[in-house]
């Protein structure tokens, strides 16, 4: 636990002397650099020794640490020597300034080993085998070998090509060896090890490219020290940044994305410049210059945009599977739900399967209530309310920030769904107020038939009785007793139009049950009727509406269909009242009035009303009535 906060402080020593030495050749009597030189490569080198120091500290046993502090000192090292020698220039030369001059021609090398360590060891350690830690032995020994050949190359001292070869070649490979444990470990990791290893490689892509750029302005007669600066920060202060990051927060940003991003842009860039490159060349000989370079970017900007789509899904694949991979399973999933070939309810299951979160749960705000949303959940908002939660089963930085792009990009069945519950919300409520006035109509029919047969209907059958009574005392001949036998006749009228209304209201077969009223009502039918029907105990409503139902049913079938006979069956299943009334007759009945107003009826108590009808197949009425039997 101990040796990596050693070799950190060690590092550190060795740092801050080479800085103090450094300092000493600045601004003492050599004065051998500008004033700006010291503190800008100190300034440089800083970063990655405190990264270190705060990885040693967050995490004692990570090797990552002293990497970091290595990655500043050995730089530290190499502008010492090259300071140091840099006195054989003044009027006071330091000891053994002639040899460090030697070496600082050649020390560039070195300035890699913080970085190949970092490589190598990146993020938990050396790879188990012999193969890496030969490669991790050859790396300072590589850089020697170029160190010598470079410091002895001369007119007087010719240094054998043979030698050069090999020095630059191993030093060469010694990098490709290391770079590959990167491949190795992203092949062979687990998740948190290529999330890790995709902040080293966003930061590291930067370091080639910036290295390019400082030798083409090199080329360009850019002064070294300012040409090389960008890629010292690269390597420098980046990438440490980068591991230090990995190492302690590897979730802060969606580094997959981010990297898919930058490499994308950066192929789409060369392949950009080269179709440039190439139009710029194929059309010079055919055109003027300015007319050549117009057409290279016009063609340029043609092929920019959707190149750079297909590259940046390709790299995509490549880089961030996870994301790519379920953002497209989410679009895939809303283009369905677009063309109907999906229920817009399945977007939980959707989710849960691209975002790899079985707990996963989409919560809606209901009707005429509010959402309180979790502290964890993602809020999904329309405009300024609230109209939702996407609640996480496992929840991090990382995951919260691809739930968001899911909830974006599932925006549509999520806003379906949504609206679909509070339609069936309301129709429901219509339904169930529906079913509650048909309960209180019944209730008010019931109420109505025992006022007309207990109240009305018995008073004027008492007063035609009283007036029967009268007209018995007076002898048949008189005028009197024919006008008293006219009363009571239209008083019997009046009784039997009371008894009809009343029967009308409500049936009052259905006195003694669904089965016994439908019974009598076909009884009465002049075509054969084949009657299935148990006996029923349900609520007024549902019976009283397939009464009337069997029975325009039966009358549309003697009027219109030319039917020969007529079957009606009857029964409960799972508490809804079934009726099904068929006949054999020509068919392609139309909804007009009858059928219109059983609709509605049906619908008053939340049941379904179907008919079926094609010519010549007779025709077919089915209804569905829940009911509590």
């Amino acid at each position: 636990m101990l040796r990596p906060r050693r070799l950190v402080v060690a590092a550190t020593a060795v740092f801050v002397a080479a800085a103090a030495v450094r300092a000493v050749l600045a601004y003492g009597p050599p004065s051998i650099d500008s004033p700006g030189y010291w503190p800008l490569t100190t300034a440089l080198l800083l970063p990655a020794l405190l990264l270190g120091w705060l990885v040693v500290v967050r995490v004692p046993a990570s090797p990552i640490g002293p990497a970091l502090t290595l990655t500043a000192t050995t730089p530290a090292l190499v502008f010492l020597a090259e300071d140091w020698g840099a006195t054989a220039q003044t009027s006071t030369p330091w000891p053994a300034t002639s040899a460090l001059g030697a070496v600082a021609v050649g020390a560039w090398p070195w300035l890699f080993v913080g970085f190949v360590t970092l490589v190598l060891l990146f993020p938990d350690g050396l790879l188990p085998g012999r193969r890496w830690r030969w490669i991790g032995a050859a790396m300072p020994v590589s850089a020697t070998l170029v160190t010598y050949v470079v410091g002895r190359e001369g007119p007087l001292t010719p240094v054998p090509v043979i030698l050069i070869v090999v020095a630059f070649g191993g030093f060469l490979a010694t990098l490709l060896a290391a770079a590959s444990s990167l491949v190795v470990r992203y092949r062979r990791g687990d998740q948190l090890t290529r999330e890790r290893l995709r902040w080293l490689m966003a930061a590291a892509l930067s370091v080639p490219i910036l290295l390019g750029a400082s030798w083409l302005a090199t080329a360009l007669g850019v002064p070294g020290t300012l040409a090389y600066t960008w890629f010292l920060v690269a390597m420098l202060v980046l990438v440490p940044g980068a591991i230090a990051v990995a190492i302690l927060r590897h979730d802060l940003f969606d580094i997959d994305r981010l990297l898919g991003t930058t490499v994308s842009w950066v192929v789409t860039s060369l392949i950009s410049a080269g179709v440039f490159a190439i139009v710029v060349l194929l059309a010079g000989g055919y055109f003027p210059d300015r007319v050549g370079i117009t057409t290279a970017a016009f063609v340029t900007a043609l092929v920019l945009l959707p190149l750079y789509h297909w590259i940046h899904r390709t790299i995509g694949r490549l880089v961030d599977p996870d994301r790519t991979v379920a953002l497209a399973r989410i679009r895939v999933f809303v283009r369905q739900v677009r063309d109907g070939e999906a229920e817009p309810e399945q977007i939980e299951s959707v989710l849960r399967s691209a975002l790899d979160d079985p707990g996963l749960r989409v919560l809606l705000r209901r009707p005429g209530t509010e959402l309180v949303v979790p502290e964890d959940a993602i809020a999904l908002q329309t405009g300024d309310s609230v109209v939702g939660a996407l609640v996480l089963g496992t929840t991090s930085a990382r995951r919260a920030r691809r739930a968001r792009e899911a909830a974006v990009e599932a925006r549509l069945p999520i806003e379906v769904s949504r609206l679909r519950l509070e339609l069936r919300e309301a129709l429901a409520e219509v339904r169930s107020s529906r079913s509650r006035l048909m309960d209180e109509v019944n209730a008010e029919r019931q109420r109505l038939e025992r006022d007309l047969h207990d109240g009305a209907q018995q008073r004027l059958i008492a007063i035609g009785m009283r007036l029967r009574s009268v007209q018995y005392q007076l002898s048949p001949g008189v005028p009197a007793y024919r006008e008293l036998d006219e009363v009571v006749e239209t008083l019997e009228l009046a009784v039997a139009e009371l008894r009809r209304i009343a029967h009308g209201v409500r049936p009052s077969r259905l006195d003694d049950g669904l089965a016994v009223a439908l019974r009598e009502l076909v009884a009465d039918s002049t075509l054969p009727v084949d009657l299935v029907v148990p006996e029923l105990a349900v609520g007024e409503s549902a019976a009283t509406t397939v009464y009337f139902t069997v029975g325009e049913a039966i009358a549309n079938a003697l009027k219109h269909a030319r039917a020969t006979r007529i079957s009606i069956s009857v029964g409960v299943t799972d508490q809804i009242l079934r009726a099904v009334v068929r006949d054999d007759g020509v068919g392609g009945a139309k909804e007009g009035f009858g059928l219109t107003s059983l609709r509605d009826r049906v619908a008053a108590a939340g049941g379904e009303f179907t008919v079926e009808s094609p010519p010549g197949a007779g025709t077919s009425i089915t209804v569905e009535i829940p009911c509590a039997s």
